[in-house]
């Protein structure tokens, strides 16, 4: 594939991030180049040398090398590959300026054209600029692979601070998430405390009153028994005085009769003895 019917291989490359299409084993000609180099430069067209008869041009070769398509930009993409075709021999409509009589009588001064005599011009026009296509070939492909790999980078970078970007809203979301699951769970163990606490005063203070009421009923009915024992005690009391008062009624009732026995048991002896003495 290429002139002079070479054997050489075109291999194709597909990059999957930037959906560049990378030519290899192809040489570009020097104005394919500058076209890619200058979107505004027209498109330039090879014609051979003519012949010195006015009447008789000579037919000029097909070119070798399709149209390539419009300029790029060398940032993002890459020239779609292009596909060179072999010379064909002019065909009636090249030639059909001269009338036919002519064409028949110049045929035998023409030489019969072929696809090596034809791509003769283009191998000697790249030989000669074999030097500088190769020192413009490896410097746009330096330029290439430079703004790939800023480009990379460039996407890297981005791709870095997309991560980062996302970490740091994850790892907040993650944080305000624990904070609130935190929040919710200190409120329920508190909450949970409370309660416990609540019902432990309420059945404390239940049993407070319980044993208040136990212990009032008690003083109730203690101070019951002692108010009966007093009663009984009181009653004990009365009987006994009544029983002393009496005995001390007998004592002086017996005290005075015995008074009056030896008051006149006295008077009788004084009386005898008084009786006597005289």
């Amino acid at each position: 594939m290429g002139a002079n019917n070479s054997t050489r291989r075109v291999s194709f490359e597909s990059d999957e991030n930037d959906n560049i299409t990378v030519v290899k084993g192809i040489r570009l000609s020097e104005n394919v180049i500058k076209r890619m180099k200058d979107p505004t430069e027209p498109k330039q067209q090879h014609h051979t040398p003519s012949s010195t008869s006015s009447t008789a041009p000579t037919p000029t070769p097909p070119p070798l090398l399709k149209d390539v398509p419009p300029p790029f930009d060398l940032i993002t993409s890459l020239p779609s590959p292009v596909n060179p075709i072999l010379p064909s021999a002019p065909s009636a409509s090249e030639s059909g300026a001269a009338p036919p009589s002519q064409r028949v009588a110049e045929q035998p001064a023409a030489e019969p054209l072929s696809p090596a005599s034809v791509t003769k011009p283009v191998t000697a026009h790249e030989s000669g600029t074999a030097a500088a296509q190769a020192i413009d070939e490896e410097a746009l492909k330096k330029k290439i692979t430079d703004e790939l790999h800023k480009d990379f980078e460039q996407q890297r970078v981005k791709a870095e601070q997309d991560m980062q970007t996302w970490f740091e809203a994850e790892k907040a979301r993650l944080s305000a998430k624990a904070q609130v699951e935190a929040q919710t769970q200190f409120r329920d163990e508190v909450s949970k405390i409370i309660s416990a606490e609540r019902a432990a005063v309420k059945e404390n203070l239940q049993q407070t009153i319980i044993r208040e009421r136990i212990a009032t009923e008690d003083e109730k009915l203690r101070a019951q028994l002692f108010a009966k024992q007093l009663e009984a005690k009181e009653a004990d009391l009365k009987k006994q005085d009544a029983f002393y008062r009496e005995q001390v009624a007998r004592l002086e009732e017996r005290s005075a009769q015995f008074y009056k026995v030896t008051t006149e048991n006295y008077h009788k002896a004084a009386d005898q003895v008084n009786a006597k003495c005289r």
